[in-house]
């Protein structure tokens, strides 16, 4: 009842309407990525551009579009300059088809397939940092609200600690320095309260502004962060195959070599010629009365041109595909750094909420009723009382920390665990 109390404090400071709550987003991370699914205009153009390059390769490919040639012969009659078909001497009506050489539109089929996957990773990976951001920005957002609360709890008892001071020193039990000592504590806490709530609105507006909301927009109040995955999902070499075939990252660099590779398939297709085939009935008087055919192709001499166009792309290439292997390394050093932290994170967890919790409860409980029953002075169960509180600041930061480097190990792999 008394932890219900001070949260519904808090929300009243902070201008959380409580009825309204659920209806707002931020109590949890599903409710906040359903709403940024909706509304972020960042994935949406990526999205667009994704769908975009899948068009621009279902149209590659294709031979390009004809053209019409209209030759008049003998147009300047003795009655002057005419276009009339039937008084010029013929009219030739050319339908000219071009083609590419042989397998060059393969190559350009080939490199915007490659730019479609490429928009595609892109997508990937905006989803995936934006997913990921929005878990760090929830994360700091619930450790300031339940270190807001944290602290509503000891200033509760630094005001009954006051209280009891200041008892024991009208009734001759303890000093005036005990009273002031707990004065000043209890004002401290009210400084420290301030500044938790300016990192609360700023935690707010990130998550308003990664929602597409005014900064001050309302907020519900944090209530569960993301479970953690079971050890199986964090196995190291289930990891690493993960981090291959899902990796947005990755996947943006390999459709880049990809896109490379058939840069160097049309640079040695360059070498080859290009053709232009017509076919032309020729008019005279009111009818058809021949047809022509026509054979048109490039003859590729610029040799040197051409030799320096396909070292070229052959050196993007391999650039290219120095980068993957370069960021493949860098993103399996990076996994193995954030799961190590999740680890200690974990540990860390267990170590407080096993072994020093309980023994710092304990000491806190002893040191309280020594004090009631005038054995402690107040300096001793001050100390005692923050030395729970600073447990409590350390197991939340430990929650926030796990949730940290899970959503950073899920950037990395472009999926939840």
């Amino acid at each position: 009842m008394g932890r219900l109390f001070i949260l519904l404090s808090i929300t009243s400071i902070l201008g959380i309407a409580p009825v309204a709550a659920a209806e707002l987003p931020g109590a949890d991370v599903a409710g906040l990525w359903q709403y940024l699914e909706l509304n972020s205009t960042e994935l949406n153009a990526a999205q667009l551009d994704s769908s975009a390059a899948e068009q621009r390769a279902a149209a590659s490919g294709a031979l390009p579009d004809p053209s019409v040639r209209i030759e008049w012969q003998d147009i300047n009659q003795a009655n002057g300059v005419t276009l009339n078909p039937s008084r010029v001497a013929a009219v030739k009506y050319s339908v000219l088809q071009p083609i590419p050489g042989w397998g060059k539109r393969d190559a350009q089929k080939q490199t915007a397939t490659a730019n479609a996957s490429l928009a595609k990773a892109q997508q990937q990976a905006v989803s995936a940092e934006l997913c990921a951001q929005l878990k760090l920005t929830f994360a700091r957002y619930y450790r300031t609200f339940y270190a807001m609360q944290l602290n509503a709890e000891l200033s509760a008892f630094a005001a009954s600690a006051s209280k009891l001071a200041q008892s024991r020193y009208e009734r001759g039990l303890g000093s005036q320095q005990e009273w002031v000592k707990a004065q000043l504590d209890a004002a401290a806490l009210n400084s420290e309260n301030f500044s938790l709530q300016a990192e609360y609105r700023k935690a707010q507006a990130r998550l308003n502004a990664l929602l597409n909301r005014n900064s001050d927009a309302p907020l519900a109040a944090p209530q569960l962060l993301p479970e953690l995955p079971s050890a199986n999902a964090l196995n190291e070499t289930q990891l690493q195959q993960r981090l291959h075939a899902s990796s947005p990252q990755l996947s943006k660099q390999t459709a880049l070599s990809a896109a490379a590779q058939g840069e160097v398939a049309m640079a040695r297709k360059n070498q080859t010629p290009d053709f232009v085939v017509a076919v032309s009935p020729v008019q005279r008087g009111n009818g058809v009365s021949s047809w022509d055919a026509m054979l048109e192709f490039t003859i590729p001499l610029q040799q040197s041109s051409h030799s320096a166009h396909r070292h070229e792309a052959d050196e993007n290439l391999r650039a290219s595909q120095a980068r993957e292997q370069a960021l493949e390394q860098n993103l399996t050093a990076e996994l193995g750094e954030h799961k190590a932290a999740l680890m200690a994170s974990t540990e860390q967890l267990l170590l407080i909420r096993q072994q020093t919790m309980p023994l710092v409860v304990m000491a806190f409980k002893s040191a309280l009723a020594a004090y009631q029953n005038g054995r402690l002075d107040y300096a001793t169960l001050w100390q005692a009382r923050r030395e729970v509180q600073r447990n409590k600041l350390d197991e939340l930061d430990a929650l926030t920390n796990q949730q940290i480097h899970l959503a950073e190990i899920e950037r990395l792999l472009g999926e939840p665990l």
